[in-house]
Formats: C-alpha cells, structure tokens, sequence
C-alpha cells in the first residue's frame, strides 16, 4: 500500500512539475473554427490548461480589424479535465470580423477570424470550398486564393481537408498568415495529410468535428482521416445526432475523403488518387438521404468529380434530385485524373443558395452560358491590383458575373468617396484610411475605382 501511494505521490508531482506555471491554449472559436454569431447569442470559449482543474484567472474580448477592443462580460465555467469552457455572450457590435484575445496574468493570446457577427442573411448568398492546397513550392497560388476570397466576399471559405503538406512550424506560420487575412469565416476539416504533424494541425485550427450555422445553413466539418479513410463511432454518433436537430437548416457536410468510390477503372490509391471512404460509408449515406442533405463535399482527389446517391457519375447534369456527393480539384497541389471527366486545373467551388436550398455548385467552363455538371471554378481568374494615386483595379477573367465584389483602397484623409460602386465601410489605418467598396464585377470585364473629394 505504501508503494502504491509514493507511486501515487510521484506520479501528481510530475504533473504538477511539468503543468507550472499555469499556462493556457486556445482551442476555440478560431481561424479553422469560427464561431457565426448575433449580438446578444452565448459564445463559448474553449482553453486547454497545463493542469487538470486550474487555469489562472483570464479576461475575454474582441478585437475589429481597426484594433478596437470590446469586453465581453465576466464568463461562466466549468471543467473537463484539463479543458475549461468559457461561456459569456456577444456584444452589441457592428457586423464583422473579430479576433478573439485572452488575457491572463502571464498571457496575451490573440485569435484572428475566431468570431464573425452577422445579425441578418440575405435570402441568396453564396460559399466556397476548397481542398488540397498549395503545397510547399506552390506557395504563391495560396495569396492569390486570398486575393480572389477577399474580392468575391463569400459568406464563408471550406478548408476540405489536406490544408497542410508539411508539418514544421514555418508552414504552419505561413498558412496562418494567409488564412488569417480571410475577411469571412475559415471552416476547417482534416485531410489524411494533417495526420502526419496531428498535434501541430490542432495547434493551427482547433479539434473537431464542428458546426458553423450560417445564416439557414448548417455546416458539419468531419474527420474521415482516422485509419486514413474512416469515421470513428463517436464521430459518426456526432454527425447522426447534429442531422436528427437541425433546427430547421439546411445541411451541408464536408469531409476530406470522397464518399463514392470512382469506379471500376481505379484501385485503391494506386497513384495516389481514387481512394474513399471506407468505415461508416452506407449508414453514411442513409443518414444524408434520410435527413435530405442537399451537398456533401469533399477533396482527395485532386480532380473534380460530383456523384449522385446511387454512385454514378453525374457528368450529364447538374441539377438531378438527391443528395449530391462533390469532389473539388485540388487548389494547389498536383493535378490528377481520377474519372472520366477530362479537365484539370487548380480551383476551388463556388456554391451558391437560396433561401436556404442548394442552387448551384458547378461553373461554366466553356463560356457557352450553361455551367458544366462537374467543374468547379478556376483559380487566378480573378485580380485586385493597387494602381498609383491609390485606385484599385478588379479583373474578372472569369466566364461568371458577379453582382458584387470588394475592393480595398488607401485614402490619406478621411470622408472621401468612390467614384464607383458602394462605400460599405472606412476602418483607420496607421495614419491613413481604408476604403471598402462594392461593385458589379460582369463576365471579363475591368474595373478600376478610385477616391474622390466630395
């Protein structure tokens, strides 16, 4: 017994030796795993402590894009172990982005694109997706992703899994960075590569699985990478309960590995492409019929592809009924031909809704004024340049015209106005002033928006 308990007793001062002193992670909201929210909604706060049951005490708030900081009120706690769950609520503040800041005695952690305010929704809006990014080498097409995202100000970007292909602290930093300059939500879903540095992607974007409610949209962000290719029990129980409450929204999964298998031409990964998802694949795929789930995308493949619920390649049509299973080109890394559809490019999918029902996710590849059934759009058809005296130009390359998109631009003064589109914002910078504008951007068209004295 004696032995047992110096056991016992070395064992809690190893502990108590490594966890001093105290020190706390951010786990979430955060870029990866942002938190859409109203004024006045509850708003969890999830830190990870180097002790079990104590953490020094911490002040929460957020942060605009302008560096102002807003309190939140005194949170309410409680445990798990060595995570503490704080709950408080949003402010009254301005729709936008926000970063997250936790101070404590010894701390000051700041999360960017952690928590979005958004008090209404249009009745039509669109997403973007995007799978298998730049990998190192290719680095320069992750800023010019930025630049399009920025400039298209979709309600929110999907990270379909394979977000990093290396595993060092540098990479991490740089995709941060990047990320981190999103002006909307960033949703985050591992790849089967993130397994290989797992505690450094978790570091980056936060545990899953997660929802992000957007507006009459719920998006579920899944874990396939387990074994490679599979769902755990507890994962799949998870993703089971959230589509049995709903609460009225719409349904939009994504998980890295496509759920159907691409057909009799591919085994395996030979190659490195044509795998899918293996462990819970059917009682899968009978929850999203079940529950009518509209779209469920994925990456892998590094080639698009979009599937309908029985398995077949849906390259006739793009508006068949039932469940649409959708794999997205890579973003970046290397191009491959998993089916029978004969483009590749690096790209990512525009998805676009109305009223909460899935209106499109497929682009016109040919310019014929009919999207094609499979492709997404490409990357680096779209462009904002700087011009000098402070204009901006926005380049569109694209076979699609867009209602509205955002520029940015730099005025020495305040109270100037575009002399074009919609002044929707002004936000001080240092001692100068950014300008954000909106504008009609058709089909191949240039625009260039500069400011004015009124």
């Amino acid at each position: 017994m004696r032995a047992w308990g110096l056991l016992l007793a070395l064992g809690a001062t190893i502990i108590v030796a490594t966890g001093l002193p105290l020190r706390v992670r951010l786990d979430r909201p955060r870029l990866g795993t942002p938190q859409v929210q109203e004024p006045g909604t509850k708003l969890e706060v999830y830190l990870r402590t180097s002790l079990p049951w104590a953490a020094p005490a911490a002040q929460l708030s957020l942060e605009d894009d302008a560096g102002a900081d807003f309190p939140l009120a005194a949170p309410t706690r409680w445990w798990r172990g060595n995570i503490l769950c704080l709950t408080t609520r949003i402010p009254d503040l301005k729709d936008g982005r926000y970063a997250l800041r936790v101070r404590t005695s010894s701390q000051d952690l700041r999360q960017p694109g952690a928590v979005f305010v958004r008090r209404t929704w249009p009745a039509s809006f669109f997403i973007v997706q995007a799978g298998d990014f730049p990998p190192p080498g290719k680095e320069d097409l992750l800023p010019q992703f930025i630049e399009e995202m920025n400039l298209l100000q979709p309600a929110a970007v999907l990270g379909t899994g394979d977000i990093s292909y290396d595993v060092r602290a540098e990479w991490y930093a740089f995709l941060l960075e990047n990320l981190g300059r999103l002006e909307m939500p960033f949703l985050a879903a591992p790849g089967n590569h993130e397994r290989k540095g797992w505690a450094a992607y978790l570091r980056a974007f936060g545990p899953g699985p997660q929802r992000a409610d957007l507006g009459p949209l719920r998006v579920l962000s899944l874990d396939s990478a387990h074994g490679r290719d599979q769902f755990t029990p507890s994962e799949f129980h998870w993703i089971r309960n959230e589509l049995e409450h709903l609460e009225g929204r719409t349904p939009v999964i994504q998980v890295h590995h496509p759920v159907m298998p691409a057909g009799p031409a591919i085994h395996g990964e030979a190659g490195g492409s044509g795998g899918f998802l293996n462990g819970y694949r059917l009682p899968f795929m009978e929850l999203c019929r079940v529950h009518r789930v509209p779209l469920v995308l994925s990456g892998h493949w590094h080639s698009d592809a979009i599937f309908d619920e029985k398995g077949a390649l849906r390259d006739d049509r793009a508006d068949f009924p039932g469940t649409h299973y959708a794999v997205v080109t890579a973003l970046g890394n290397e191009l491959r031909q998993v089916t029978r559809w004969p483009h590749q490019y690096h790209g990512y999918r525009i998805i676009r809704f109305t009223e909460g029902r899935l209106v499109s996710e497929t682009y016109d590849l040919a310019g014929t004024g009919r999207p094609n059934p499979v492709a997404s759009v490409p990357l680096g058809g779209l462009h904002a340049r700087a011009l000098p005296g402070g204009a901006v130009e926005a380049r569109n390359d694209l076979n699609e015209s867009f209602e509205s998109v955002q520029v940015t631009l730099e005025g020495a003064t305040p109270g100037l106005r575009p002399d074009q589109g919609v002044l929707v914002g002004v936000l001080p910078a240092g001692k100068a002033f950014r300008y954000r504008v909106r504008l009609p951007l058709p089909a191949h068209s240039v625009r260039t928006v500069r400011l004015e004295r009124p």
